[in-house]
């Protein structure tokens, strides 16, 4: 679940917008000006940072606060998105927030779904991009040897740097081997597996895309992890 962070100097739109965000599937923290009564700016960002937000809301007319030099230090230290709230919609204001790092910029009076549409928005883009880059899954064999599988490539890479592409029923036969590791997964399940993707296979098929997957894993230095348990089906050690 989304967290999302509120940092506004009006108590009612800080404690509507609490309300709103959790009706609609997020976790939200309004910040409120009692709890930062006093502290510095240093201060102030490390209270930010400490929430373990997924994005912020925040207000630029803070008291005893400048909210775009407080977007600049918090977006120095994290890459979690910030949109700026504010009743100064200016164009030189809302620039000077876009070049201080806030990802969007929405002046008061906001219709909340609008709002909530622009927060979806930043959330999509942000953490999707995110999770793209980050689309790998690291497999330990019994013997201790590591590899990793590259979802979005179809890759597989050993920890020294080689890798080597797959094909679409060699991925999903290791994707299944991975999902099942430790455990013996029949020859029908695999096919079964195969079929549920679109690719056609027959018996002799899958053999030979199993000893081309097994080649591929010795390719880049696992050797075998893939163990043919006769009349039974394959095992992932």
């Amino acid at each position: 679940m989304y967290r999302i962070g509120i940092l506004e100097d009006d108590l009612k739109i800080g404690s509507e917008l609490k309300i709103f965000l959790e009706k609609n599937g997020y976790e939200a923290e309004f910040i409120t000006p009692e709890s930062y009564a006093g502290i510095s700016e240093d201060k102030m960002t490390d209270l930010l940072l400490e929430a373990d937000l997924s994005l912020l809301l925040l207000d630029i007319s803070l008291p005893g606060f400048d909210g775009i030099r407080i977007c600049k230090a918090f977006r120095e230290r994290t890459g979690v998105p910030v949109i700026m709230i504010t009743s100064d919609n200016s164009e030189l204001t809302e620039l000077m927030s876009i070049q201080n790092g806030a990802d969007d910029f929405v002046p008061k009076p906001f219709n909340t779904r609008i709002l909530l549409a622009r927060i979806e928005n930043v959330i999509r883009r942000v953490y999707a991009a995110a999770s793209s880059v980050s689309d790998t899954k690291t497999v330990k064999t019994a013997d201790g040897l590591t590899f990793t599988i590259d979802m979005s490539k179809g890759k597989i890479r050993s920890e020294s740097g080689e890798d080597t592409e797959l094909t679409k029923n060699e991925f999903h036969i290791l994707k299944l081997l991975v999902s099942q590791q430790g455990k013996i997964v029949s020859r029908d399940r695999i096919m079964e597996e195969l079929w549920d993707n679109e690719a056609f296979v027959d018996d002799n098929t899958l053999t030979v895309n199993m000893t081309r997957l097994k080649g591929k894993l010795e390719q880049i230095g696992i050797m075998g992890a893939i163990t043919t348990k006769r009349g039974m089906g394959y095992l992932l050690n």
